[in-house]
């Protein structure tokens, strides 16, 4: 499972990736086999942006989710979100303090990983 979080506190990130067994990678061009966790910086130069996009691009059958964390506060949303998969960007509420965050982000992981562990028959 690839996912990449934006919004989200470099600490509690590599928490998550602990958590799940993710190799935490600074690109997706540096997805791993057996999972990787991507932390997105804030993205404001137009050229880090494109940068992004086309790798985003390259990846996209890679990528198992997106989430940002206060999209209000991703100057880049709607690009990150336009370059994610259908059906593969998630929002979470900012208001949250560190633990509420933890807890919202390991019940969403938590289906995400059980819906990838299914058996389609």
């Amino acid at each position: 499972m690839n996912i990449l979080l934006y919004g989200v506190p470099a600490g509690l990130a590599g928490e998550i990736a602990g958590r799940y067994g993710l190799k935490v990678v600074n690109s997706p061009d540096k997805f791993d086999a057996a999972g990787s966790l991507m932390l997105v910086p804030p993205i404001s130069a137009p050229r880090y942006l494109l940068a992004f996009y086309n790798a985003m691009l390259r990846h996209e059958d890679d990528v198992d989710a997106v989430i940002i964390c206060g999209i209000e506060s991703c100057g880049a949303a709607s690009t990150v979100q336009y370059c994610t998969p259908p059906g593969k960007f998630f929002s979470l509420n900012n208001d949250m303090d560190e633990e509420e965050l933890k807890k919202e982000l390991c019940q969403l992981l938590d289906a995400l990983f059980a819906e990838g562990n299914q058996i389609n028959l």
